[in-house]
């Protein structure tokens, strides 16, 4: 069978046809032993929309094989390094559409090819395509609801070597997705485009005792003015110590501009949901922060105002840990020059040994 382009697929076929699990794309290596050279890996997208219409941020992911996850309040990590986990979140007319799976997938549903990437898992995950541009496929079953992205990315930002007491690991981060696509929620159909951060998370499972705990991290992913990006990560061990307090960001010019410190000021916290929403006890989660980025070219600071969500089901207010917010901000570059900014921001965090509101 003759592959297609990779960079077509969502205007020429169905979602159906592209998630039929096909040997044509395949090496002679599956993912039935593990991910190529980890324990785990794993693909995020973060990604905020343009414009006022209905559908406002969406989050999607896969990981293959698992980490402890004690320390992060995930306790469906358990280390099976047979397992998948696969998320997919949308904000669309102010309800929040988030669903999980821990327990339907294995490695044995996944397929891989070293010919670029792509990696699918049954008829609801692929993900493929090479530098720079990227497609990314899932398929929310409990809602019903269809994601087809493509996009590229204009960098790549690396952030190696992170070693906690269980695991040892890198993240590849492509800070300015800029993304269009589809999203089909049951049977209508949103045409979407925005900029989002697209990652890579892989590594080995370690035995560790003297290495950091994860007290939590949060990440902030943010489309200014729907053309540049910001994403600082703010990352605490369990003595509230800084593990990682950096980022990238692509103001004011479109160029790549690392950031050597980033911190977050929280300002206010509500009792909410778990990252994985399955949990039975509510915990405290961030609501409004105030953040500073610096770099070599300047300095972003900026101010968040969440937007409220609703449960698709019971209509009821949800208070979860990933927020869309409007953003308010400034970029002050090294001759003095400010340049006032709004945009918004679909964060990323995730508790571990710390409460945040203790800080």
């Amino acid at each position: 069978m003759k592959e297609d382009s990779p960079f077509s697929l969502s205007s020429t076929r169905s979602f159906e046809e592209i998630m039929r699990r096909s040997s044509s794309y395949v090496d002679d290596y599956t993912l039935g032993l593990q991910f190529p050279a980890c324990d785990f890996g794993s693909y995020y997208l973060y990604a905020t929309l343009s414009g006022n219409g209905a559908c406002q941020a969406i989050n999607l992911g896969v990981t293959i094989g698992h980490d402890t996850g004690s320390n992060v309040n995930i306790p469906q990590l358990s280390g099976d390094p047979d397992k998948i986990w696969i998320v997919t979140s949308l904000i669309c007319n102010n309800k929040s559409y988030r669903s999980f799976d821990f327990t339907t997938y294995k490695r044995s549903d996944a397929i891989y090819s070293r010919r670029g990437l792509d990696l699918q898992v049954a008829d609801v995950v692929r993900v493929r395509g090479s530098w720079p541009h990227f497609e990314m496929y899932f398929k929310d079953k409990e809602y019903d609801i269809v994601y087809q992205i493509e996009g590229y990315a204009g960098y790549a930002h690396w952030v190696p070597d992170h070693v906690s007491t269980t695991m040892a690991y890198s993240y590849l981060l492509f800070p300015d997705f800029k993304l269009h696509g589809t999203i089909t929620v049951k049977d209508e159909v949103f045409k979407i485009h925005g900029i989002g951060s697209l990652d890579h998370v892989f590594g080995r499972n370690i035995n560790n005792p003297t290495g950091p705990v994860i007290g939590f991290w949060h990440a902030d992913p943010i489309m200014w003015e729907d053309k540049h990006a910001s994403n600082g990560l703010f990352y605490l061990d369990h003595k509230g110590n800084p593990y990682i307090k950096g980022g990238v960001m692509t103001l004011p010019d479109g160029g790549y501009h690392p950031a050597h410190n980033f911190e977050i000021e929280y300002l206010e916290f509500a009792k909410g949901t778990s990252y994985s929403g399955l949990e039975a006890d509510c915990q405290i989660v961030p609501r409004r922060w105030r953040a500073k980025m610096e770099s070599s070219h300047g300095t972003l600071t900026y101010e968040t105002n969440p937007v409220e969500v609703f449960d698709p089901k019971s209509g009821a207010k949800l208070v979860e840990p990933c927020v869309l917010s409007k953003v308010s901000g400034e970029f002050c570059d090294f001759n003095g020059k400010v340049i006032r900014l709004t945009g918004k921001c679909y964060n990323e965090y995730e508790s571990g040994a710390i409460n945040p509101s203790k800080l």
